[in-house]
């Protein structure tokens, strides 16, 4: 995958899943039907928090991406098609990080010794990804 492609098509995502958060927030209430409270509930927790999800996702890998080149001067297109690789992967598991502990906390069984063993799980995860 080339880096070019990489920033364009993280851009787009982040744009479409950015304005569907903000959609969900605006049009779709929990509290706009009483009677299928339960229904609308979990649909529109589960559009938020995937839309959530693939926003966070983009994000965290622009900004990485972002700060591995504002460290390297003179960087090659191999180099930035590394970067690329490694962004993607460790945005992915930092968006993965905040959406388990926005799930353990809507469950409301989120406390500190819960959320360092899910934080030290996806440390783990990057641990094995960067020894192989």
């Amino acid at each position: 995958m080339s880096h070019s492609f990489f920033l364009w098509g993280m851009r787009i995502l982040a744009v479409i899943s950015f304005s569907l958060m903000l959609l969900t927030l605006i049009y779709l209430s929990p509290y706009s039907d009483p009677n299928s409270f339960r229904q609308s509930v979990s649909i529109n927790i589960m559009i938020f928090e995937t839309s959530l999800f693939f926003a966070l996702f983009a994000g965290f890998s622009l900004l990485l991406f972002w700060i591995r080149t504002l460290k390297s001067k003179n960087l090659r297109r191999q180099e930035l098609n590394i970067f690329a690789g490694v962004s993607i992967r460790q945005g992915f598991l930092l968006a993965l990080t905040v959406l388990i502990l926005l799930i353990m906390q809507s469950f409301q069984i989120l406390v500190w010794w819960d959320g360092l063993l899910a934080v030290g799980a996806i440390i783990m995860a990057e641990l094995y990804f960067l020894a192989k």
